[in-house]
This record gives C-alpha cells, sequence and structure tokens, in this order.
C-alpha cells in the first residue's frame, strides 16, 4: 500500500484496512487533510468512528471534504488564500465545523 503523507497522524489511529481504502477516490488532499486533522484533535473519537463501520467513517469524511472543498475552491475563497487568508477562516466565515 502506498502511504499517502497527508496520513500522518492518521496512521497512527486507524487500521490499515481503513486507510488503504481512503486512499482511493472519490477521497482527496482534501479528505486526507481533515483525516488527519481529525486525528490529531481527536483521535479516540475518530477511532470511535472508525468502529461503528467502515461505512459511517467513510461517509461523514466523504461529507466533510465536500463541504471543504466547496467552499475552500470559490473563486472568492481562492482569492483569499492567495492575499494570506488560511483555509480555516474560509471554513469559519461558512460556519462549517471543522471538529468531530
Amino acid at each position: 500500500m502506498t502511504t499517502n503523507n497527508h496520513l500522518q497522524y492518521a496512521k497512527t489511529v486507524l487500521t490499515a484496512e481503513t486507510l488503504k481504502l481512503i486512499n482511493k477516490p472519490p477521497y482527496n488532499h482534501y479528505g486526507w487533510k481533515i483525516l488527519d486533522r481529525w486525528a490529531y484533535n481527536s483521535p479516540r473519537e475518530l477511532k470511535e468512528l472508525e468502529t461503528q463501520g467502515e461505512l459511517v467513517l467513510l461517509s461523514r469524511l466523504l461529507e466533510q471534504q465536500q463541504l471543504e472543498q466547496d467552499a475552500l475552491t470559490t473563486t472568492q475563497a481562492l482569492e483569499a488564500l492567495a492575499t494570506g487568508t488560511v483555509p480555516h477562516e474560509i471554513l469559519a466565515e461558512n460556519e462549517i465545523a471543522t471538529e468531530l
């Protein structure tokens, strides 16, 4: 299995089977960053989500990935990012919760 560099923290929390699934489409760098953020900030909650079943975790991740990707790829967001705004600020402005 090729390990994704964005999964630095997630690989210490999740099983190899789960990581293998997350390294495939439809998951992308937005999803990998989200997963690593969750693993860093809420490792127990992430592990609990995984124990509820792959479908539960993968669905939750895909939903969050879509929310964040949509918010961060608008013309306005891309312009803000280019001028120094950080992604977390854009997500907060759009009232998108970033934690589990």
